[in-house]
């Protein structure tokens, strides 16, 4: 209901025209009930038709002006809650477009992929049916109201009737929202199952995981089929107790009321019109129980958007130089990953000249790639800094740094789209000539001549299809499309064939010879053997390094 009332108070105005229209409405509403009263107490009695035909008339009339109250209130609702969930989709995007990595990636990706399935959740919940159901709620208490001014006795009976409802109502959807909770859980174990399995199909057949497979999933199906059954019990559960204490209400309606009408306190009409108004009350006040169960999972929803409103984001703004010459210093620079004692590296202190090759080597889990994401900016140093010109990374703005860097990553990965496009992320107006220039200086195109629609191959789920070489091939193109000052090459050669090492070390050579600097991260001796400086970071502790020592010649 806060996100109701919050979405209302946004724009006070349109609410006010909506809770008009409302009231209208249901006072329109009652034209039915006092048509039956009128109709029984005179055109019954007296028999004059032009009483008939007055009050159907009347009665048909305050139908139109109902309906025309009510497309107008739907319009206006709908107006109320694009809004927010326009906004919310915004919100979403960019918390994956500038989400920092390293919080983020502290969340599982299956649980991610959850909480943003969740939104269309939202959106479809909080529409203007809702809206409009929510409303009526309170403006039921006009037909008891009117009961009440023909007897006292059964508006209480009524009411009564009507809170009771809504209080067994509320009660189970307590019980539904934490089966839902549940639910939600173990489809998320399932679905991380799930996607393990795809992913891994080659290994799940290579070494027979097909009996791993069976009993995980014959420990996880029984659980959620034994939550969905309850889950759908408590719904139908909530939906007979309804219409069953509807049915009470009514009987008890009618059996007080046929007692006042033998004494003579309430005519047959009357009773009659009471019973319409008291179905209508009830109707319009137990539609909540109906998506209250809806608004809960909503509302679930809600919270679970707000663990990723929590991650801190990129900022948008910072120092953004009028050019990068390609000098970096790091100072007294360490990184620790959170839940682990021992940190990657500390006091790694090092400076390096525009135009200079710095090669990156040691052992597995060494920190290579942890100080690659260091320079892209996709991590943050637990202390000191990196200076790029003399300022730090952190006070720069992240788009600008990116558009400086041609960042190679050890595993790439790709968005939706084409490979054109996953190429020219960072500058989609490249020239074609200069495209066709990196394209044959990686070694791309061969492979595209070969492909049916060449640079307009889709790709779709990172398209793990393509051999691990030709995505090597892929964002090494990727990242010299940026044309940026620094190239930041994480294991450039690692999984490619002989043509393709011999593509990257041609592109280095290129690199080199244009005046970019270059810090390569690798084990390949041909690299090691072509560059400026050497960063050894199995030596504790790494010694500074400048590029003031003997160098070799740049290029491999």
């Amino acid at each position: 209901m806060k996100e109701i009332f919050r979405r209302l108070s946004a724009n006070p105005v349109l609410a006010a025209e909506i809770l008009a229209a409302t009231f209208f409405s249901s006072l329109l509403t009652l034209a039915m009930p006092l048509y039956v009263i009128q109709i029984l107490s005179r055109y019954v009695t007296y028999g004059f038709h032009g009483t008939l035909i007055t009050l159907t008339m009347g009665v048909l009339i305050a139908v139109l002006l109902q309906f025309c109250f009510r497309v107008i209130r739907t319009q206006m609702a709908t107006v109320v809650n694009q809004g927010p969930n326009d906004d919310l989709s915004q919100d979403v995007l960019t918390i994956i477009s500038r989400a920092k990595a390293e919080p983020l990636s502290q969340l599982a990706k299956p649980r991610i992929q959850e909480i943003l399935a969740q939104v269309q959740t939202i959106q479809q919940t909080y529409d203007a049916q809702t809206l409009n159901a929510v409303l009526d709620v309170p403006f039921s208490l006009i037909f008891v109201s009117v009961i009440y001014l023909m007897s006292p006795l059964l508006a209480g009976i009524s009411l009564l009737g009507i809170v009771l409802a809504l209080f067994i109502g509320w009660l189970t959807n307590i019980n539904a929202l934490k089966t839902s909770d549940q639910l939600m859980g173990a489809l998320v174990d399932h679905r991380e199952l799930n996607l393990s399995a795809v992913n891994g199909m080659e290994t799940v057949r290579a070494f027979s995981a097909a009996p791993f497979l069976h009993k995980k999933w014959n420990d996880q199906l029984p659980r959620i089929s034994r939550l969905r059954n309850r889950l759908a019990n408590y719904k139908e559960l909530a939906q007979t107790l309804s219409v069953i204490w509807n049915t009470l209400t009514s009987v008890l309606v009618y059996a007080v009321g046929a007692v006042l009408v033998v004494r003579g306190e309430l005519t047959v009409s009357a009773l009659i019109g009471v019973n319409i108004l008291s179905g209508r009350a009830f109707q319009n006040s137990t539609r909540i129980i109906q998506i209250n169960h809806a608004l809960g999972k909503a509302r679930q929803a809600l919270k679970a958007l707000e663990i990723l409103k929590q991650i801190p984001l990129e900022p948008t703004r910072g120092t953004a130089l009028d050019s990068f010459t390609g000098r970096l210093q790091f100072k007294d620079l360490g990184f620790t990953y959170p839940r682990s004692i021992n940190p990657v590296f500390e006091s790694l202190n090092l400076h390096l000249e525009p135009g200079k090759v710095l090669a990156v080597h040691g052992e597995n889990s060494s920190g290579k790639t942890t100080l690659a994401k260091l320079l892209a900016g996709l991590l943050e140093p637990r202390r000191g800094s990196i200076l790029a010109d003399g300022v730090n990374l952190l006070q720069i703005a992240p788009s600008w740094w990116r558009k400086q860097i041609m960042y190679m990553p050890q595993e790439p990965v790709f968005i939706q789209g084409t490979l054109r496009e996953n190429i020219l992320l960072l500058n989609p107006d490249l020239p074609d000539d200069q495209l066709n220039d990196i394209l044959k200086r990686t070694d791309l195109r061969p492979f595209l001549d070969k492909t049916p629609k060449g640079l307009e191959t889709p790709v779709t789920d990172n398209e793990k299809i393509f051999p691990p070489g030709i995505r090597q091939r892929i964002s090494l193109a990727r990242a010299m499309a940026s044309k940026g000052s620094l190239a930041i090459l994480d294991e450039p050669t690692d999984t490619m064939d002989q043509k393709g090492i011999q593509a990257v070390y041609a592109a280095m050579n290129a690199l080199a010879k244009s005046g970019k600097t270059i810090i390569v991260f690798s084990n390949d001796p041909n690299i090691l053997k072509g560059a400026s400086l050497l960063l050894n970071l199995n030596r504790k502790p790494v010694p500074e390094l400048s590029c003031a020592m003997p160098a070799a010649k740049p290029g491999v």
